[in-house]
C-alpha cells in the first residue's frame, strides 16, 4: 500500500472520536487547556512548477493547483492546472493547459475560476476544457479569487490595488481605495477577509459599506487565507515562509515558519473535516500537507504557549 495513504488513514483512525474538523476543548475539570499544532503529513512530488494556489474539489474528492511556471506577470502561455489526489500523488501534471500565470481559483458547481495576469479564466471541470477568457480591462495582477453562495466572485488586483466583482458574466470595479498591495482573500458572511502585501496585514471589508477594519498587523508579504473550521480562526501565511492562526480577537501566533529554509507558502487551502492544510511551496514545486489538531497543554504553562489566544 501507498506509504502516504497508510499515513493518512493513521490520521483518520486518530480523529474517529473527533468529528467536524477541529474543535475547541469545552470547559471541563483536567485543569488543562489546548493548543493547536501543526504536523507533515506528506508533500508531493517536485513535477510542479512554481505552484502558487491549491484548491479542494469536494464533490470529486480532488486537489487543483495552479502552475504559474515561473513568472507571475507574463502572459507566455506556459501557464497549467494540475489535479492531484488526497494523498499527495499527481494524477494529472497538465490537466488543463493554456494559461499563462494562474494563480488563485474559485469552484462553483462544475466551474472552475482562475485569476490569469489581467484575465479570468473560466474552465469546465468535467471537460476538463477551458471554456471563456474574460479580460479585465486596466488589470495589472489578478491575484486572488473568492466565491459567495451565489456564485459572485472577487478578485484582488495585487498591482492595481484594486478588487473587481464578477456577477451574472459582468466584471466591476467594486473596491478601488484603501488597498495596498491586495492578495488573499475569503468571504466570510458579510465581509470580505484581505492578506496585503503592501500594507502586511489582514483586515476585513464590510461587504454592504466597504469600509475596511484592520484586524492584524505585520502579516509581511500576506498571501493565503483560509477557514479552520473553527469559528473565527483562520490561517493567513506570509510568502516569504510563514503560517499564521489568526485567533477571535485577531491576535496571531505563528504555527509554521519555513522561510529560513527558502521555502514558500503561497496561497493554501484547509479541508476541515480531515484537518487538513496543504501549502504550496511556490519555487520548491511541491505541494506540503500538514495536520492540525489540538494538544492538551497544562494550565500553568498555557499563557505561555497560547499567547493570544
Amino acid at each position: 500500500m501507498n506509504t502516504k495513504l497508510l499515513i493518512l488513514l493513521s490520521v483518520i483512525l486518530m480523529l474517529a472520536s473527533c468529528r467536524g474538523g477541529l474543535k475547541k476543548k469545552d470547559a471541563g475539570e483536567d485543569n488543562s487547556v489546548r493548543q493547536l499544532e501543526i504536523t507533515e503529513l506528506w508533500r508531493s512530488d517536485t513535477s510542479l512548477m512554481t505552484p502558487e494556489s491549491v484548491i479542494y474539489d469536494g464533490k470529486r474528492d480532488i486537489f487543483y493547483i495552479t502552475n504559474m511556471n515561473m513568472e507571475p506577470r507574463l502572459k507566455d502561455g506556459n501557464g497549467f492546472i494540475s489535479k492531484m489526489d488526497k494523498v499527495g500523488n499527481i494524477n494529472d501534471l497538465r490537466w488543463i493547459e493554456g494559461l499563462s500565470s494562474p494563480k488563485g481559483m474559485a469552484i462553483t458547481g462544475d466551474t472552475l475560476f482562475a485569476a490569469d495576469v489581467d484575465e479570468l479564466v473560466i474552465m469546465d471541470i468535467n471537460k476538463g476544457e477551458i471554456i471563456e477568457k474574460i479580460p479585465i480591462e486596466g488589470a495589472m495582477m489578478l491575484n486572488d479569487i473568492s466565491s459567495d453562495s451565489v456564485g459572485n466572485l472577487y478578485i484582488s488586483d495585487t498591482d492595481a490595488n484594486k478588487i473587481y466583482k464578477y456577477s451574472e458574466g459582468r466584471i466591476t470595479d467594486w473596491l478601488t481605495e484603501g488597498l495596498n498591495g491586495p492578495n488573499g482573500l475569503l468571504l466570510d458572511g458579510n465581509r470580505l477577509l484581505v492578506a496585503s502585501q503592501g500594507s502586511n496585514d489582514f483586515a476585513s471589508v464590510d461587504l454592504a459599506t466597504k469600509s475596511r477594519t484592520l484586524l492584524t498587523e505585520e502579516i509581511t508579504h500576506g498571501d493565503g487565507i483560509a477557514y479552520t473550521g473553527i469559528p473565527g480562526h483562520f490561517i493567513v501565511t506570509d510568502w516569504n515562509g510563514e503560517v499564521f492562526l489568526i485567533n477571535p480577537d485577531n491576535s496571531k501566533r505563528s504555527l509554521l515558519k519555513t522561510s529560513d529554509k527558502g521555502i514558500n507558502s503561497a496561497d493554501v487551502e484547509m479541508v476541515p473535516e480531515l484537518n487538513l492544510l496543504l501549502v504550496p511551496t511556490f519555487y520548491r514545486n511541491c505541494v506540503v500537507a500538514y495536520f492540525l489538531q489540538y494538544k492538551k497543554v497544562a494550565v500553568e504553562a498555557a499563557e505561555e504557549v497560547t499567547e493570544g489566544e
